[in-house]
């Protein structure tokens, strides 16, 4: 099974040209009901934003592009051009990138982390994506959480959203006061109206329907029924269009109907709500008009590439996992930790986890890293990086670290010596498995896979542990 992944975006593909290849929720999921019943698709998502279509596929099908333009009825050779295809592993690395924000026009756009979750989703709700799928989208959501709250991007929380603000204010000053129409309700146009009232802007929002109790208004925002715009228009100073309608929500025969125009107009949508020709009336900006925010500090980018590419080696783990051969279930013994050293190489969110667990069980522990997470009481925390001789007169030996090298040296150094090694980054190089521990009153529990599917190894010890309540 091969994983390749096609795309185009707005450094290769001018808007006029992505907005053909832009999908609403409901064409992504007939599209990719079509798109796996194609040959040689095991699995496939659909990426759809403003700035980017990508589909990804598992199998042994044709290049994803073609597929696509055909699925969409569009001239495979007018698109072909404005596409780039990548294949195994750079394809994986190029979504951990993109849901990060480093492909973004805004270096660590918000938003993005929610468009790759919810195309992850769609693909579920339609089973198409297949585990390879599952797996590259679920740490590519966990890429850009982590993203979003490890790195501090200078110019505070970046979306399409702030960039529309910041044009505002470039074009009418402060926006304290001015009268700002935002037509759409949707995700997109409740973020730009929320941060144009925090701004000072009177914001009316509009809604083609009102449900009392379901339909969700920003705070402080006026509505408008979407029918009555035009009207609406008259006493603004700007108009916001983010809606996901087939048709304009605004044309330049509209708008010279007015007798009032406002100044400027944002179209924040794929493909575009206002007709371009209202260029002509007013100042306008699409999305690619709207630019960038800069490239951002080297420092930035050097955060955001390194969790890329931490949650990259999960994914390239699954999948040696799942091309490992079936193993022999492991024997769980159950030993006396009391008063024994347990050497445990790495201070970082697994190493911590295994801290946490370790402490129940009486047991001297030694944590060997530069850096540690979980706090330093109740252990010895030797702060400096691992050396040979540091797993003299251990019982157990952990390794922990996101350095594979160390880690597979902590392993040999462990075998050599006779002493059990868990080594976190490669099932075949641990003699014992560490466990996900349950207690209860007078009993423990360990459950361990057999190194393919971790997270069913978390369902089954969430469930016993229900269960030893349950006695209790």
């Amino acid at each position: 099974m091969s994983l390749v992944m096609s795309g185009l975006d707005y450094l290769r593909a001018p808007l006029d040209l992505r907005q053909r290849l832009a999908f609403s929720k409901s064409e992504v999921s007939k599209l990719l009901a079509w798109l796996q019943s194609q040959p040689g698709v095991r699995g496939c998502v659909l990426l759809s934003t403003c700035n980017r279509t990508e589909l990804y596929l598992s199998g042994e099908a044709e290049s994803p592009w073609r597929l696509l333009c055909r699925g969409a009825e569009v001239p495979e050779d007018e698109m072909e051009s404005a596409f780039v295809t990548r294949a195994g592993s750079d394809a994986a690395r190029h979504l951990m990138e993109v849901a990060c924000g480093l492909r973004s026009q805004i270096l660590g756009d918000d938003q993005i982390v929610t468009q790759v979750r919810m195309a992850m989703e769609l693909a579920q709700e339609a089973k198409t994506a297949d585990p390879a799928l599952s797996a590259l989208f679920r740490l590519a959501v966990t890429a850009g959480k982590r993203a979003r709250t490890e790195v501090h991007i200078a110019r505070g929380v970046p979306s399409m959203g702030t960039r529309c603000r910041e044009i505002l204010e470039q074009e009418l000053g402060s926006l304290d006061g001015t009268r700002i129409l935002v037509i759409g309700n949707g995700q997109m146009g409740r973020l730009a109206a929320e941060l144009l009232h925090q701004a000072g802007a009177k914001v009316s929002v509009t809604l083609r329907t009102y449900r009392h109790g379901e339909t969700v208004v920003p705070a402080g925002c006026a509505t408008v029924p979407y029918e009555d715009r035009l009207e609406a228009l008259e006493a603004m100073d700007a108009v916001v269009s983010a809606t996901t309608s087939p048709h304009y929500t605004l044309t330049d025969t509209q708008l010279e109907s007015l007798r009032n125009r406002p100044r400027v107009a944002v179209d924040l949508a794929v493909p575009r709500d206002i007709d371009p020709a209202c260029g002509n009336l007013l100042k306008y900006y699409d999305t690619d008009a709207l630019g960038a925010s800069g490239p951002g500090s080297e420092e930035e980018l050097a955060r955001l590439k390194a969790i890329a590419g931490e949650e990259l080696e999960q994914f390239l783990q699954w999948q040696r996992r799942q091309a490992a051969p079936a193993r022999t279930p492991r024997f769980p013994l159950f030993v006396d930790l009391r008063g024994k050293r347990v050497v445990l190489v790495g201070g970082g969110t697994i190493a911590s986890r295994r801290i946490g667990t370790l402490k129940q069980f009486g047991c001297e522990v030694v944590v060997i890293a530069p850096e540690l997470k979980a706090k330093a009481e109740g252990l010895t925390w030797l702060q400096r990086t691992y050396a040979p001789g540091d797993l003299d007169g251990a019982f157990l030996a952990i390794a922990a670290t996101d350095d594979r090298q160390v880690n597979h040296q902590v392993g040999e150094d462990a075998k050599a010596l006779g002493i059990p090694v868990s080594v976190a980054d490669c099932e075949a190089e641990c003699s014992f498995y560490f466990p996900a521990i349950c207690t209860g009153e007078d009993l423990v529990a360990g459950v361990v896979s057999t190194g393919k599917d971790h997270h069913k190894t978390a369902r089954a010890a969430k469930a016993i542990r229900r269960a030893m309540e349950e006695l209790e």
